[in-house]
């Protein structure tokens, strides 16, 4: 009983308002499990083979035991062969009901995952910049286990306690009605104390959840913010102190709660214990009334046995089902998420030109990006300059289609890119971000994320046009170099390599820059510099700079400022109109010049 009751208490915990009906979400359910439908049949009659055999097998006992008394052997040889009979039928149903039943469990919970990794990758990037990862990745681990187990073998399994305490009734009904009634007055006692108990144990689990949350905060503030407090030893001590107490305080509220719910099964057993003896006893006066027989006793509390366990689930159940139709709501929330909208246009071999004709767009009603116009011809190369929240990257994020919601038009040689296929889209127009995002594996494996099918060769060779061998041969393993989290095992200078061999591999027609070099130090940067210079060749290339001293050699700049293009023109052009382009200019060469003079 306690993982039901467990459930139901974090059920009680965690109640929301429901934006889809239960009707809804017990429809879309059944659709989910509806192709396994033969199976869960089987798996029932299964169940209730199994069921059957229970049920016979006190009235057994009490044919064994009436024979024994009455010294009948040839009675008690006959229903022993048939015991043996009934126990092996009952064990093999059984252990085939829960392979059956496992088997549906694990294959809804691997079909739904698998729906929504795929869906995954078609949602919008606006759902990522509002949700966190630890909810979506909650979503797609822990929500899906809730319903594939209940929506198998919970709802199996709630059958199969009807049926038992429909057929325990009934056969002790038959054997004696008083007994019976002795049984049934027991119900209102077990249902009374449970409730009393959930309502303490409600109260002393939200304590815990408070506490943990505060622990598990904690803990992420201390290990993301681990640098700085290593050089603040006196902060870190205190640290220590105060996380102590922290824990010492969950410490007890979990006590608490542990208290509560560890009196709950003592407590329903004291009322069966009053109820089983209460039954001998009365019982003991029907034998020796000779109204019943001692096997009739000896079966009836085995039915009684038969007869609180359903009890005991089904006045849990409700709380266990309404947590896996909670589970189920955000799973059905997160599949109802709008996807990309694909295009029609396949589009294979391009130019290169870009148009942006008045294109508008807002992230939450406030404009980031008002009434943009620009064009930039095939292989030309273009810089986007200015202040930070100026709009650069997102100028650059709608050429990709990371959003969609934009006013205006955006188009790639004459074709508005929102008519693209998306993946036809995103081949031609390369990415190179500020930080490139690494993924456990090999530098290999990082590298060939822009070209899966690519040889370990092609990789060697797209490294060497890029020069930038000499940074591969730093690495302990070179390629085969496996990558930690986020690429922390790495230098700056590495991780730009494989974001610069992964552009140079898929080798895009149009390519975007993102700050890409404003992180390293001069030497890698002199480098990587050699690097971009071959990586734009025969490409159009649009690159987002903070330091101006590196896009000098550009065909335009277009300067932005609040969502606006203010100014456009080359180096020259722009320092000669003495505009804002100028001043960002004069402000970093000052800042240069008194770095040197320090």
């Amino acid at each position: 009983m306690g993982w039901h009751y467990w459930r139901y208490l974090r059920e009680e915990e965690e109640k929301f308002e429901r934006k889809i009906s239960e009707r809804e979400l017990l429809k879309r359910l059944l659709r989910l499990i509806s192709p396994y439908k033969h199976l869960i049949i089987f798996a029932i009659l299964l169940s209730l083979v199994s069921i059957g055999t229970s049920i016979i097998m006190p009235y057994l006992t009490k044919s064994l035991a009436d024979s024994i008394i009455e010294k009948n052997l040839e009675k008690l040889k006959n229903v022993s062969l048939i015991f043996l009979i009934i126990v092996i039928i009952r064990l093999t149903s059984r252990a085939s009901y829960s392979y059956t039943v496992s088997w549906i469990s694990n294959k809804v919970m691997y079909d739904i995952r698998c729906k929504m990794f795929n869906h995954l990758q078609k949602l919008k990037l606006s759902y990522f910049s509002k949700q966190p990862v630890g909810n979506i990745v909650s979503r797609i681990t822990n929500d899906v286990s809730s319903i594939g187990n209940v929506t198998t073998s919970g709802a199996i399994e709630l059958i199969n306690e009807i049926v038992t305490l429909a057929g325990a009734i009934f056969m002790m009904f038959k054997l004696s009605f008083e007994l019976t009634l002795i049984a049934l007055l027991m119900i209102p006692l077990i249902s009374l104390t449970s409730y009393i108990f959930a309502l303490r144990a409600r109260r002393a689990y939200r304590k815990t959840r408070k506490k943990i949350a505060e622990v598990t905060s904690r803990i992420e503030q201390d290990v993301a913010g681990a640098t700085v407090l290593q050089t603040f030893v006196q902060r870190k001590t205190a640290n220590i102190k105060e996380f102590r107490k922290l824990t010492r305080e969950t410490l007890q509220v979990n006590l608490e709660a542990t208290k509560a719910i560890a009196s709950i099964n003592p407590a329903l057993n004291v009322i069966r214990a009053i109820g089983y003896s209460t039954i001998l006893w009365y019982g003991s006066t029907l034998i020796l009334q000779k109204k019943i027989t001692i096997g009739t006793l000896i079966a009836f509390f085995g039915y009684v046995d038969m007869f609180f366990r359903p009890i005991m689930m089904l006045l849990t159940f409700y709380g266990t089902i309404q947590s896996a139709l909670a589970a189920a709501e955000r799973i059905f929330e997160f599949l109802d998420e709008e996807v990309e909208k694909e295009g029609k246009i396949a589009l294979d071999e391009i130019k290169g030109e870009i148009i942006y004709e008045k294109v508008t767009f807002s992230y939450n009603e406030v404009p980031v990006l008002k009434n943009i116009t620009l064009h930039i011809k095939p292989g030309e190369r273009v810089a986007i300059v200015g202040p930070t929240g100026a709009g650069k990257t997102t100028l650059v994020s709608l050429l990709l289609r990371f959003y969609d919601n934009w006013k205006g038009r955006i188009a790639i040689d004459g074709i508005d890119i929102r008519k693209i296929r998306i993946h036809d889209l995103r081949k031609n127009v390369g990415f190179v971000p500020q930080e490139p995002l690494l993924f456990s594996g090999t530098i290999l494996e990082n590298i060939r994320i822009a070209k899966p099918d690519a040889t370990r060769n092609e990789v060697i060779k797209a490294i060497e046009r890029l020069g930038l061998i000499d940074l591969l041969e730093t690495l302990p393993n070179g390629l085969d170099t496996m990558v930690l989290e986020n690429g922390k095992n790495l230098s700056v200078g590495q991780r730009q390599l494989i974001s610069f061999a992964r552009a140079i591999l898929a080798n895009p027609k149009i390519l975007i820059m993102d700050e890409a070099t404003s992180s390293l130090d001069p030497i890698t940067e002199r480098k990587i510099q050699k690097a971009i210079r071959k990586l734009l060749e025969n490409r159009t290339c649009i690159i987002i700079a903070h330091r101006l001293s590196t896009i000098k050699d550009v065909d335009k700049i277009f300067v932005m400022n609040n969502g606006e293009i203010v100014e456009e023109g080359t180096h020259d052009e722009l320092l000669k109109k003495n505009g804002l382009y100028a001043k960002l200019y004069k402000i970093q060469l000052g800042q240069q010049e008194l770095l040197i003079n320090e």
